[in-house]
């Protein structure tokens, strides 16, 4: 905390994400009578007809699209810490708090665990396996936040450990970890035979894929927190110390950076040669990939920390208020779409026209990329 603290006293930025992290880590340890206090707030992935999540109670669920009922639900449940601390016993076990956005590799569902654990389980069967990531050293912290990545047969995941690991899809064996200088809270992203990894260490590193060997780093001002998206051979993030970079994939270095007035915290994403970058000073800045030079910005009127979504030629962004947009990144315009009367902290997903957004009370939407319309589905 001491080195977010410092930050803090140079920018004066926002500190819920932190407050409500640390929050989930206590609630998770104490649950009076075995109820489901768990908490997080996993993003949603689609994949054939179905959105897949995790719960605020704890469960990893699938919602059929089309009529938007529960398909399945699997609880994930760590031991009880013997009353937490705080006088409190009863339950045997807990439900495990979910921050991190599930991915699918053909019929099994991936998703990572506050608990330093990674999850897979079948979407046919719900037959289930489990690793501690923490096996090695369970004294560590080892909490995951990030979600995981598949790719050449293997799961990528970084952790609060500071360690990124590759495991086996199959077997979740251990092929590979890299160890970075702090905690690790994002989502790696995997182009080709490359890792790339950010780090609170105010670090980004690409890694080869095989091996976990480092092939460069760049170094910023502050903290990462931002998954890093790959186009056109440009690793493009943003850090808390306000900026947003552009930096060559092949060895790391620096193409331009943009400058604004609070932290770059969620995934950015790519269009037509411009990069929609969402800052929590509440507004989205388009900027020209090749240059870094600011095109147009867009005013949420309200702070967002979930990462936008590409539906054809609109990017869609949710404000923590629950206020989604549309802009048009054609004509430039900005459209308020729906409003979900709710705080949004989860990244949404996007498929055939429809947006899926996990709201903090722990409801799903769909919402119509053009009309607007919104439906709620049943995840009980």
């Amino acid at each position: 905390m001491s080195k977010i603290i410092r930050i803090k006293s140079k920018i004066r930025p926002q500190f819920w994400l932190l407050a409500l992290l640390i929050a989930g880590l206590v609630l998770s340890g104490c649950i009076p009578g075995g109820g489901s206090a768990a908490r997080g707030w996993s993003g949603v992935t689609v994949a054939e007809g179905t959105v897949f999540l995790g719960s605020m109670d704890g469960r990893v669920i699938a919602v059929n699209t089309a009529n938007g009922t529960l398909t399945w639900s699997v609880p994930l449940q760590q031991p009880a810490s013997g009353g937490g601390g705080f006088g409190c016993g009863g339950p045997t076990s807990v439900p495990v708090v979910i921050y991190s956005t599930p991915v699918t590799n053909g019929d099994i569902v991936y998703i990572s665990g506050y608990n330093g654990k990674l999850y897979a389980i079948s979407s046919s069967t719900r037959l289930s396996k489990e690793t501690d990531l923490r096996k090695d050293d369970k004294s560590l912290p080892g909490a995951l936040i990030g979600g995981p990545v598949v790719a050449q047969e293997k799961v990528y995941a970084g952790s609060s450990d500071g360690l990124v690991y590759a495991l086996s899809t199959v077997s979740l064996d251990k092929r590979w970890q890299f160890a970075t200088g702090d905690k690790i809270w994002s989502t790696p992203s995997v182009v080709g035979d490359t890792v790339y990894v950010t780090s609170f260490d105010k670090k980004i590193y690409a890694l080869n894929a095989g091996d976990g060997s480092q092939k460069w780093e760049f170094k910023t001002d502050g903290a990462i927190v931002s998954s890093p998206v790959i186009d056109g051979g440009t690793v493009y993030f943003g850090s808390l110390d306000r900026y947003f970079y552009a930096l060559n994939a092949a060895d790391g270095s620096l193409k331009w950076k943009f400058l604004a007035k609070n932290w770059f915290w969620s995934k950015p994403v790519t269009h037509n040669g411009v990069v929609y970058a969402v800052n929590l000073d509440g507004k989205v800045y388009a900027i020209d990939a090749g240059s870094g030079e600011k095109l147009v910005e867009f005013d949420l009127g309200a702070p967002a920390s979930a990462a936008p979504v590409l539906v054809d030629s609109q990017v869609i962004v949710v404000t923590e208020a629950g206020v989604v947009y549309s802009l048009d990144t054609a004509s430039r315009e900005q459209k308020r779409l729906a409003e979900l009367g709710d705080k949004v902290y989860a990244s949404p997903a996007a498929s055939a026209g429809k947006v899926y957004i996990h709201t903090n009370s722990n409801k799903l939407y769909e919402v119509d990329a053009q009309s607007g319309a919104k439906r709620e589905f049943s995840i009980k």
